[in-house]
């Protein structure tokens, strides 16, 4: 019995890990707190996670998600910000059509990252029985993708 808790534990540790866990602004380095005021100065309402590596802050602007990534040292990493589905480009819309026909977009990003100059666009979708999450450029190449099972609704 013993045993079946820790595993219970670890397991439950695991997922909060993974998941992000929050972090009060002064838990959050000095530096990291410092690239993100300069890289973003008008933004007041913060909400800071741990995700390591990340530092993760999550923020709204003209009523659009937005999620700054840095790393410890405070280097900038990656931005990802909700955008409306018309504003993924046609070629985009074209891969998807062709590559996940019979899923239903529920959520689009794009994305700035520190080794890429070029924008990225994140697309999750899902149908009946999975979750997908693909990375294209504007062009329409498919930089990513990875899918999940669904799982059952409670009941």
């Amino acid at each position: 019995m013993r045993h079946a808790t820790l595993v219970l534990m670890a397991i439950l540790l695991a997922g909060s890990v993974a998941a992000g866990q929050d972090l009060p602004a002064s838990k959050v380095p000095a530096v990291v707190r410092q690239a993100f005021h300069a890289k973003f100065p008008d933004v007041t309402q913060v909400a800071w996670k741990l995700k390591s590596p990340t530092y993760d802050a999550e923020f709204t602007v003209n009523k659009a998600e937005v999620t700054v990534k840095f790393d410890a040292s405070g280097k900038w990493q990656e931005t990802e910000s909700a955008i409306p589905r018309a504003k993924v480009p046609a070629a985009v819309n074209d891969t998807i059509a062709k590559r996940f026909g019979g899923y239903k977009i529920v959520e689009t990003q794009d994305m700035q990252r520190a080794d890429d100059q070029r924008v990225r666009y994140e697309i999750h979708l899902e149908n009946a029985k999975e979750i997908a999450k693909a990375q294209f450029y504007a062009d329409g190449s498919i930089i990513s993708q990875s899918a999940k099972p669904k799982t059952p609704a409670k009941k």
